[in-house]
């Protein structure tokens, strides 16, 4: 199982949101707002800089590692200077949950 964590810029959601509903990815958390600075403007949600971003992480298998690669890939092409990070990692269930995730 992976985790995938994607801090996307919240002026991209509904877009994101239209995406992984297509490729049926509806298990996910979201957390918001998320603030920082990356390698676009800084999103810190004040007076100076408003924008937030938003963090989604999802627990899944890897043929759906592979839709959301392909969903942050064009969404990067599509839209070159907003915010939009993502990583993956090695994940383990800590009690017999792995059941859940290989439906």
């Amino acid at each position: 199982m992976k985790r995938i964590e994607i801090i996307i810029s919240r002026a991209l959601d509904e877009e994101f949101l239209e995406r992984i509903s297509a490729y049926e990815l509806t298990h996910f958390t979201a957390i918001t707002p998320v603030i920082g600075q990356g390698f676009s403007n800084p999103k810190l949600g004040n007076e100076v800089w408003p924008q937030t971003n938003k963090l989604y992480i999802f627990y899944v298998k890897d043929d759906d590692v592979v839709k959301l690669t392909k969903i942050v890939i064009k969404l990067r092409e599509e839209f070159p200077s907003e915010g939009l990070a993502a990583f993956e990692s090695e994940a383990r269930c800590l009690s017999e949950c792995e059941e859940l995730y290989s439906k």
